[in-house]
């Protein structure tokens, strides 16, 4: 979809070796796959001209981490879309959302499953959940790192897209 939209190049950055080689026998030859994680990217400072990020960031082991990867390694001007769940600041909005991923949604999704696949991997979804930080506080750490950000929620702020532009912030004065 990049491709299309006009992107000369794409880097996908992933920690499994198979998923890399999966998604380079389907994008061709303007696809780079890259073996890598977040919070130790191989890339040179600003030399990324932008940074998505769509259902990972949740997953990292260090967020403020992965945030000033994403910074270091794109350059000013650029930017950052961050699209995940989202955990809504709003405690009944989040206790709801909460209450449907964790006990709603994997018995819908063992009845969608219905032995394709053994156990039910969507359960994976609980811990998740559980260690996300608010859209609020995700929002501010993307403000912190990368630069000023805006916040759209969908269906009651489970699900957000963070847009940030890199321009200089406190932390670009300290290096």
């Amino acid at each position: 979809m990049l491709l299309e939209d006009g992107f000369e190049n794409i880097v996908g950055l992933d920690p499994s070796v198979h998923l890399v080689r999966f998604a380079r026998s389907r994008l061709g030859r303007r696809f780079c796959p890259v073996v890598g994680v977040a919070e130790n990217l191989p890339f040179r400072p600003g030399s990324l001209g932008a940074v998505i990020t769509c259902f990972s960031l949740r997953d990292v082991v260090n967020p403020d981490l992965s945030l000033d990867e994403f910074a270091h390694a794109t350059r000013r001007g650029g930017a950052l879309a961050v699209v995940d769940i989202g955990k809504p600041d709003n405690l009944f909005w989040r206790s709801l959302i909460g209450f449907y991923i964790s006990h709603v949604m994997p018995v819908l999704a063992r009845f969608s499953i219905r032995g394709r696949t053994c156990g039910n991997p969507f359960r994976m979804i609980i811990p998740t959940w559980k260690k996300l930080q608010t859209n609020k506080r995700l929002s501010d750490m993307i403000e912190l790192s990368f630069g000023p950000c805006a916040l759209k929620g969908f269906f009651l702020g489970s699900l957000v897209v963070f847009e940030a532009d890199r321009f200089s912030v406190w932390k670009d004065v300290l290096q």
